[in-house]
């Protein structure tokens, strides 16, 4: 079991990065082409739209994690039915949400093309792409309902390779069709393809391994249960997806599709960057449960206090590189117009770091046991973030989107931190040693960034790649030398993947 689980964690975070990674290469491969194919303000519009497919794909009212943690205690129990009665349970619920919300969607594709404002030459095209893509989408939130129940039973290596096959082999389908001139629909099948391979893939893990996991009707004491915390849930669940997937959203419908598009590509490398960084969290939840849990719980806060400066650290460094190098990265690969500027992609930046902070010490208070309260948080910044975007765009311009959610966020980081001061047990030995030093160093990373980016570099590739290293570097070294003791070398995530594995 201790050598699964370790795979298991291992095929996740890869999975998790290789799909990021290709989502990242569509800025590079496909993008440029979009705009050629497209012009900015058809693509702005579909961007704006694709925010709301993302919408379909997340809304999953939390099921796909509850099964993670419901099959997999079963699992742990070696209570084979009741992981079966989740599993299906689950399942068809998921199914259902899936279901409603791609029959919403399809209905909705005539309204969607209004609000982005299609020229009327694109309007059907526009609508049924859309439809095929509400379609698409309710095929990867139906796969999330496998994806939860792989990660509960220790078995994540087909799921993890049918998300990498159906990013990669989506991001193929439409860089071939544009390229053949199928303008929209070769966005909307790149979707649908992706949607089928992970769906199939998810089936293929059902078919695999114990067929007694699979072997059980729906229980309606079961979805009670799910109903009974569905408040809470559901609640963070759209929090979430207000809080990563709202703003283009909202800048569609105050500035228009170009606007929006102006927006999406200033951000584009900082999004990947987020989803890399996310994918932390998901990486040690599972470990800091258990740690909660175990005999030596009274390391919880040493080990919390760890994971939040390495996110810090590696969000700052990875901030620094993309404020130094957007401009060129940019305006190289979409052209000038594109390009918001530096201080749009610095208040990204800060977007990115302090965000994902909230979002880390959120989701570690939820594995700390407190899934309604961290939940009914979750939900509240993100009602927060969208309030306080609709005020910044109209009082600052773009800039007041990302800025008044890196506000909203500090005051959402600061809340987490408390509730899980209070919810962690005392420790008898808190070794960590914070050092001055420590805490302002990410500061410093990211002030450099920001220099190099301010500076009138000429606009090349070798530039791009020079930039990006000199600063890493730096950053990387600086970083390095003032780490906090008594450990912060990356390998104390494997530590916490072993220790939640024996």
């Amino acid at each position: 079991m201790r050598e699964s689980r370790r795979r298991a964690a291992l095929a996740t975070l890869a999975g998790t990065s290789l799909t990021v990674t290709i989502t990242i290469a569509q800025a590079v491969v496909l993008i440029p082409l979009c705009l050629r194919a497209l012009g900015a303000h058809l693509y702005g519009a579909w961007l704006g739209a694709s925010e709301l497919l993302v919408w379909i794909q997340l809304l999953d009212g939390g099921i796909p994690n509850l099964l993670t943690q419901r099959v997999g205690a079963a699992i742990g129990r070696g209570d084979q039915s009741d992981a079966a009665r989740w599993s299906i349970t689950g399942l068809v619920l998921v199914s259902a949400i899936g279901a409603l919300l791609a029959a919403i969607g399809i209905a909705a594709a005539p309204f969607v093309a209004r609000w982005a404002q299609v020229e009327s030459a694109n309007v059907p095209t526009f609508i049924a792409c859309f439809r095929v893509g509400a379609a698409a989408s309710a095929l990867l939130l139906c796969a999330n309902g496998f994806v939860g129940i792989a990660r509960g039973v220790q078995r994540t290596e087909i799921t993890s390779a049918s998300q990498v096959a159906g990013a990669l082999a989506g991001l193929v389908t439409s860089v071939v069709l544009i390229l053949a001139g199928w303008k929209l629909w070769a966005l909307a099948l790149g979707l649908a393809v992706r949607g089928v391979i992970v769906f199939a893939g998810g089936f293929a893990f059902s078919r695999q391994g114990d067929r007694a996991l699979w072997q059980a009707a729906p229980s309606m004491t079961t979805a009670r249960e799910i109903g009974g915390l569905a408040p809470s849930m559901v609640a963070g669940s759209v929090g979430y997806v207000l809080a990563t997937n709202s703003e283009i959203v909202l800048v569609t419908t105050v500035f228009g599709p170009v606007a929006a598009a102006v927006y999406a590509l200033t951000r584009r490398a900082i999004d990947g960057l987020r989803s890399l960084l996310d994918s932390i969290a998901f990486a040690v939840n599972g470990g800091f449960a258990h740690l909660v849990a175990a005999a030596d719980r009274h390391r919880a806060r040493v080990v919390l206090h760890e994971m939040l400066w390495i996110r810090l650290a590696l969000a700052s460094l990875a901030g620094a590189i993309a404020i130094a190098v957007n401009r060129p990265f940019v305006t190289l690969l979409f052209g000038s117009a594109q390009f918001g500027g530096v201080w749009l992609t610095a208040a990204f930046v800060a977007q990115m770091v302090i965000g994902g902070q909230s979002f880390l010490a959120n989701y570690l208070l939820r594995a700390a046991g407190q899934v309604r309260q961290g939940s009914w948080l979750l939900a509240a910044e993100a009602a927060a973030r969208a309030g306080g975007i609709a005020v910044g765009l109209q009082v600052l311009g773009l800039i007041g989107a990302p800025l008044s959610t890196a506000v909203v966020s500090t005051v959402g980081l600061f809340v987490n931190l408390r509730r899980l001061g209070r919810t962690l047990p005392l420790g008898r030995s808190e070794a960590f040693t914070r050092r001055a030093v420590s805490d302002v160093a990410p500061v410093a990373v990211l002030t450099v960034g920001v220099l190099v980016g301010l500076s009138a570099l000429p606009l090349s590739w070798v530039t791009f790649f020079g930039a990006g290293a000199a600063v890493g570097g730096m950053g990387l070294l600086v970083l390095w030398r003032t780490r906090p003791a008594p450990s912060t070398d990356g390998v104390a995530l494997l530590r916490w993947g072993r220790r939640a594995s024996g």
